[in-house]
């Protein structure tokens, strides 16, 4: 993840479609993540006008998570994203070469209110 020091304001989904629509039909604050089963999308921009990057998390307890992706669905379809999360949900991800241990900061929509990265 690029940014160590950001809260997610993580809200759960309850289908691969669902999300691969709202990851590539919409434009999200930077502090928003989507959360499926033990896996969360937490979005990673750089800035809120540059293609939609999120990081792909694997939440393993409630102290230990690691990303095992980054993807810019800004650049993708509805098919290629529901493609990459399906790949995700199915556990094709969790053994990447390149996965990380990570300690995001997970808020409620109740905990998070307002930052100065929401809309």
């Amino acid at each position: 993840m690029l940014h160590s020091n950001r809260k997610w304001c993580v809200s759960p989904v309850d289908s691969a479609e669902e999300l691969a629509r709202k990851l590539t039909e919409t434009t999200w604050c930077g502090c928003t993540g989507f959360q499926i089963g033990c896996y969360l999308w937490l979005n990673d921009s750089s800035s809120p006008d540059g293609a939609q990057e999120f990081a792909v998390v694997k939440v393993l307890d409630s102290n230990h998570c690691l990303q095992l992706e980054s993807i810019t669905f800004g650049w993708c379809d509805y098919e290629r994203a529901l493609q990459l999360i399906l790949a995700t949900l199915n556990g094709q991800d969790d053994r990447t070469p390149w996965r990380k241990p990570v300690n995001p900061a997970l808020e409620t929509a109740a905990e998070h209110k307002r930052c100065p990265l929401c809309a």
